[in-house]
């Protein structure tokens, strides 16, 4: 089984490689991570047959193709900067866009749904764009973001741990992504003049399971050099760390993902 046509079930049962792992691989790790709780939430919202959706972000392709399947109707717009892994072919009511959302702009009450997750946190107008996305809600519409909030590192119990983690964030925060953006979401939504306000929470960190462990994993062999490279880490820092993933130790929380959702009223 090849490491571009296997599933991310295969990382749980050691059919993928261990050395080269793909931008794919982390891709569909990430989803069966945190598909379960997305769409649960659009499940809970209630999607209708006929609805226009919105993806943002669209990554590997799943909550696009979860959407298309409810909307028989309807159709669901997917975009993403790098829509490569995304099968536009999916369904006809599916369109894969190559898009940044920072430069789109929709009409008013284009979609009856919004959803976007791990986008948000990466834009440096989140707020403006945010407002934007608000407008082209259908009154009565849905917004669901989820985002990824980062305890400090050197809360973690595991030295190894708090230096490589440490070095991760240093890195995210000079490219100007908001570590804490996620929690600020609820209130976001509401200033944002949208009722019906909810959010869940699902944490993340080393330990808490082996799909979890081996999205660590990867990012390490991923940005392990360029941390490296940018004085950030050692070489023996990010051995250090690697080995302590694969040592399964106790949990140790390091992330929560904030999913929100609001209602655009319907007057």
């Amino acid at each position: 089984m090849s490491t571009d046509t296997a599933t991310a079930d295969g990382y749980a049962t050691g059919l993928l490689s261990k050395d080269l792992p793909t931008e794919i691989d982390r891709l569909r790790l990430l989803e069966k991570v945190y598909d379960p709780g997305t769409t649960a939430i659009l499940d809970r919202l209630g999607v209708e047959p006929s609805w226009h959706c919105l993806e943002i972000g669209a990554g590997a392709g799943s909550i696009a193709y979860w959407l298309a399947d409810r909307v028989p109707d309807g159709r669901v717009l997917a975009l993403d900067i790098d829509p490569r892994y995304v099968d536009a072919e999916y369904a006809p009511q599916l369109t894969v866009s190559a898009s940044d959302i920072a430069d789109e702009d929709f009409p008013d009450g284009s979609f009856h749904l919004i959803h976007a997750r791990a986008v948000f946190m990466h834009l440096p107008d989140r707020e403006r764009i945010l407002r934007r996305a608000v407008r082209w809600l259908a009154p009565g519409g849905r917004i669901v973001l989820e985002d990824v909030h980062f305890l400090p590192a050197a809360d973690s119990p595991y030295p190894a741990w708090q230096q490589i983690n440490g070095a991760w964030l240093a890195a995210l925060a000079a490219q100007n992504i908001d570590l804490s953006w996620a929690r600020r979401l609820p209130a976001a939504l509401a200033s944002a003049g949208l009722d019906e306000v909810g959010v869940s929470v699902t944490p993340g960190g080393l330990g808490l399971d082996a799909v979890q462990d081996e999205l660590l994993r990867i990012r390490m062999v991923q940005s392990g050099e360029s941390l490296v490279d940018a004085g950030l880490a050692t070489g023996e820092q990010v051995k250090a760390a690697r080995a302590l993933v694969e040592s399964h130790p106790a949990p140790d929380v390091s992330t929560y993902v904030y999913s929100a959702w609001a209602r655009k009223p319907a007057t």
